[in-house]
């Protein structure tokens, strides 16, 4: 039977589910399959590429974000100091319209993180190879904005699967793929529980790390309204696919600033603690999805016996 993983996004915030793989890892429980989004692409990717315990992977992002193309990035600059720790993504988004930061930038360049430093970032933690080598079956979702369709990456470069998934719109560059436009895939599966399927896996563990709706209050402008609106959208699509896991972790990340990478290791264990209580829940779908295929098993197999059998009017 084959148990697989599908990781979130949340940009920092991802950073928990580090934790939540060295708990499953501790109890036993090893995805066959994994599928990412965003942050949840580029943790998955760099996890099966290690073939490491998770607490390797661990020691790897804290070392990278310690390396000079990372701090290149200046992700501080996302965050005024002046905002509460808490501000969401689409506070950020909002904050950045109102005082013409994000206008500004739309203007002069495609995106506020330079496409030379994005591509620093990947490049300094993957390698250069194609899908197909990892040692287990992975997916990347990105979305494509020319046909507005979800475009899930399993084979091809590993480097460019993860940009293309994890370039949010305005604040990481597009990626230009075979006359497609690829954005950031958690504007359509915040969490790839039904990518995880498709790659054969039995039960999925989904790991949410996104915010959620954020609030609001002003409504003094249309543009409020718009996001308000796209807010809302997000979170009900987002609730209806996570109805899809078998089990479902939420790491206390919240409070956390979706650009703030100063304390890793809090995040990482917050999302241990998420996980540990979760643990006999996991082992429980584990055994549901175990019974649960021996009787397809024995149903396809009646199937295949049925064929040998004579009609009733052969008897």
């Amino acid at each position: 039977m084959k148990i697989g993983i599908a990781l979130g996004g949340g940009s920092a915030r991802g950073l928990s589910q580090i934790g939540v793989l060295e708990v499953l890892e501790e109890n036993g429980i090893y995805p066959e399959v994994l599928a990412g989004t965003s942050m949840g692409a580029l943790i998955g990717a760099l996890y099966l590429y290690l073939g490491k315990p998770a607490s390797q992977l661990r020691t790897r992002m804290k070392e990278f974000m310690e390396s000079d193309p990372f701090k290149k990035a200046r992700f501080d600059v996302l965050r005024d100091s002046r905002e509460e720790k808490g501000e969401g993504f689409w506070d950020s988004v909002t904050q950045a319209v109102r005082k013409g930061i994000m206008y500004s930038y739309s203007v002069r360049r495609e995106s506020i993180i330079p496409r030379d430093i994005f591509q620093g970032i990947i490049e300094g933690l993957l390698p250069d190879i194609r899908i197909e080598e990892l040692p287990k079956p992975f997916a990347a979702v990105s979305l494509d904005l020319i046909s507005g369709r979800e475009v899930i990456w399993t084979k091809g470069s590993l480097r460019q699967a993860v940009m293309a998934s994890s370039a949010i719109p305005g604040f990481f560059p597009p990626q230009m793929v075979d006359q497609q436009i690829l954005v950031d895939g958690g504007w359509t599966n915040s969490v790839p529980i039904r990518p995880a399927f498709s790659l054969g896996a039995d039960i999925v563990i989904a790991v949410d790390t996104s915010r959620g709706s954020e609030e609001l209050f002003e409504f003094k402008r249309g543009l409020d309204l718009i996001l308000r609106t796209a807010q809302i959208m997000m979170k009900k699509l987002r609730e209806t696919q996570l109805e899809e896991a078998d089990v479902l972790i939420q790491p206390a990340v919240t409070d956390i600033h979706w650009s703030d990478f100063n304390e890793p290791e809090q995040l990482v264990e917050r999302g241990r603690q998420a996980a540990l209580p979760k643990v006999k829940e996991v082992q429980a779908a584990i055994r549901r999805g175990r019974r649960r295929k021996v009787l397809k098993d024995a149903l396809d197999l009646a199937k295949v016996y049925q064929k040998f059998l004579p009609e009733r009017g052969d008897q």
